[in-house]
């Protein structure tokens, strides 16, 4: 038989439980915001993003900004993976053509802006973690002559190198041709990996 005890015990868990989840939707909400007036933010202005532009664009408190981001630059590089997923699949050699070519269109389109994050050398040895990451998450379980880790950066830096460059005007190309090359080049590089007994 259940004690009242019990039963007030089951009802807390319940309400706790519940709880739990409207603060889960709330702060998926919050971040979701920050991300889209980042977004906004960083496609729209030529000027660096700071915190307080984020918090008045996305309407939220100074605390609830810090509460889930510890600056401008990590709401960059979280905005980042969204776009970064189909760079990460051609760089693992698993490269969706139609993808590609919309990020390298992207990129270009956008390239005043990849240069801003391009040329900062703290940026873009970030944003080169971040892709080394996302790649290595791609490369789990697969066996190569290199440790997982550091295929990941060699797929990454391959990947980014001639976007950096293509982005910065040092040599012509069409986004098409672009495209395939980083697909192309991503399947070459994983096969030259993956090592004689593959």
């Amino acid at each position: 038989m259940t004690s009242v005890r019990d039963a007030f015990a089951d009802r807390r868990q319940e309400k706790s439980g519940k709880m739990a989840g409207m603060k889960d939707r709330r702060a998926r909400r919050t971040r979701a915001a920050l991300l889209g007036a980042f977004t906004h933010l960083f496609l729209s202005r030529r000027r660096r993003i700071r915190a307080a532009d984020l918090i008045a664009e996305a309407g939220v408190g100074r605390s609830t900004f810090y509460d889930h981001f510890s600056s401008p630059d990590e709401v960059l590089l979280e905005a980042l993976r969204h776009p970064f997923a189909a760079l990460a699949d051609t760089a693992a050699g698993r490269g969706d053509p139609a993808a590609t070519l919309w990020l390298v269109e992207h990129f270009w389109e956008n390239r005043q802006r990849g240069r801003e994050l391009f040329d900062n050398p703290r940026m873009r040895d970030r944003v080169s973690r971040l892709l080394a990451g996302m790649v290595a998450e791609r490369l789990r379980g697969a066996a190569l002559i290199l440790p997982n880790e550091l295929a990941a950066v060699e797929l990454a830096e391959a990947a980014l190198a001639p976007l950096r460059a293509w982005t910065r005007g040092e040599a012509p190309a069409s986004a098409e041709a672009m495209a395939e090359s980083l697909c192309r080049t991503g399947a070459a590089l994983r096969e030259a990996l993956a090592g004689p007994s593959a």
